[in-house]
């Protein structure tokens, strides 16, 4: 453990996990400025928020999925040696990613020492799991895709061709993207859902959802909940993903989405939910088109960026929350606001950029066609075939402009990691920058603690 340096006359203290993630530098930001001391942790070195000056000290501890009793072992010994001396200084464990699911599990370990704002972990289990979400969610009548939950492989197989295509084979347990995979063809969907089964050695009540795909854009709902009452909530819309198709939204805008939230409130607060969580959607942005509820994240979300930027500075809120049961009203928002990912953010516009590239791989198929064509001895037919390409996939200008769009859509954008009164945190991009050297790609179940054989702490 390394310790840097503790102040005096603090606005409390808080131990806050999983220090590699861009959103726990946000939550460390948040409380730092406030004056609350802020001890972070993680299992890497290198993190962001461990460069951050609002840390004053860092751990290091045993992944929570594979060694789950040394994690609680190095966390409870970490809260117990950081406890203020005073017990009126607030005191609060603000747990970032999927540790929470394990926290909530042994709260008991750490109530006594220090506060613990964590959702019940019956909660937990019942939203997480898509499984269990999906039938929650049509039990009640809210919207989501159509949804088949298969029992085993026969049911699967007696289900496989009524799947309306495209759909989306997904994970029970996983998020960030990892354990979903979009397939077009009934052959695609047999054969993703049994690699699924064997990549995560899934046994059969794990087995993995079958979701038709729905139109529209993503929207994420975040909210605050005080033992089931909505006390906050923003909706922000994803720009840009990253991989385009199955990723994490890695570019957003701030937007306003009242039934949206209002499905929040209503599949939230039926269970009593206490803390954070963010609510994904798609919605096709039209009056007259219904939003369809995809997943709930029963923690802290990738977007927090956003969220904070806007004006719900959700760290803040939940700490207020655990020290005095209440929350002072949101009041100062701004709906002006974009934020996105580094590296991630650009990475996606890229892929934009090629997708639109390839055309060029059109055009040379086309010149292709009308050689045959001239060789055949139909050159109307040739010419034809030559002007198609030529038109669709030749208009330099239109492609260079669209580039060149795309790229300035970063230009005023607010990034998670760099801010002129904390440089030192931008040393955390070094963190995905080795996981890429590494392995010779952007490994998002490694830069996200997401998915790989294992599963989730039961």
């Amino acid at each position: 453990m390394s310790k840097r340096r503790k102040n005096t006359g603090s606005a409390g203290r808080a131990i806050i996990t999983f220090s590699r993630g861009w959103q726990t530098l946000v939550a460390v930001r948040s409380l730092g400025r406030r004056g609350v001391e802020v001890v972070t942790g993680d299992e890497y070195a290198l993190t962001a928020a461990s460069f951050s000056r609002y840390s004053i000290a860092e751990f290091r501890y045993p992944n929570p999925t594979k060694e789950p009793e040394e994690f609680l072992d190095v966390l409870e010994k970490v809260v117990l040696e950081h406890k203020p001396n005073d017990e009126a200084v607030p005191y609060v464990l603000m747990p970032i990613h999927k540790e929470t699911y394990l926290i909530a599990r042994h709260r008991e370990r750490f109530e006594p020492h220090i506060r613990v704002p964590v959702p019940q972990i019956e909660h937990i289990k019942q939203m997480h799991n898509k499984g269990r979400l999906a039938a929650y969610a049509m039990e009640r009548g809210l919207p989501i895709p159509k949804t088949w939950i298969p029992a085993d492989m026969e049911h699967f197989r007696s289900i496989a061709e009524k799947v309306g295509l495209p759909a989306f084979v997904k994970l029970r347990e996983s998020a960030s993207g990892v354990g979903i995979r979009k397939v077009k063809t009934v052959d695609e969907l047999k054969s993703t859902f049994e690699e699924f089964i064997e990549y995560f050695r899934l046994k059969e009540k794990d087995y993995p959802i079958v979701q038709e795909g729905v139109p529209g854009d993503d929207y994420c709902v975040t909210t605050l909940f005080n033992r089931g009452e909505m006390v906050a909530s923003m909706t922000y819309r994803g720009l840009r993903a990253f991989p385009a198709e199955r990723g994490a939204t890695v570019m957003r805008e701030t937007v306003e989405a009242p039934e949206m939230e209002k499905v929040a409130a209503e599949l939230l607060g039926s269970i009593g939910w206490h803390g954070v969580a963010e609510l994904d959607f798609r919605w096709e942005g039209r009056p007259d088109a219904q939003p369809h509820l995809i997943e709930v994240n029963p923690r802290f979300f990738g977007g927090l960026i956003q969220s904070v930027e806007s004006g719900w500075d959700y760290p803040w809120l939940l700490f207020q929350l655990a020290v005095k049961g209440q929350i002072e009203p949101v009041t100062k928002t701004r709906a002006d606001v974009r934020t996105e990912t580094p590296i991630l953010a650009f990475l996606a516009t890229l892929q934009e950029i090629a997708d639109n590239e390839r055309g060029m791989k059109a055009l040379g198929d086309s010149w292709e066609a009308a050689k045959e064509e001239f060789r055949t001895g139909s050159k109307r037919q040739g010419i034809r075939e030559l002007f198609r390409g030529v038109k669709e996939y030749f208009d330099v200008k239109a492609r260079f402009n669209k580039a060149k769009q795309l790229l300035e859509e970063h230009k005023d954008n607010i990034y998670d990691v760099l801010s002129r009164d904390d440089p030192k945190a931008a040393l955390g991009v070094l963190y995905p920058l080795a996981v890429f050297l590494r392995h010779g790609k952007v490994n998002l179940e490694l830069i996200t603690g997401e998915g790989g054989p294992g599963g989730e702490d039961e």
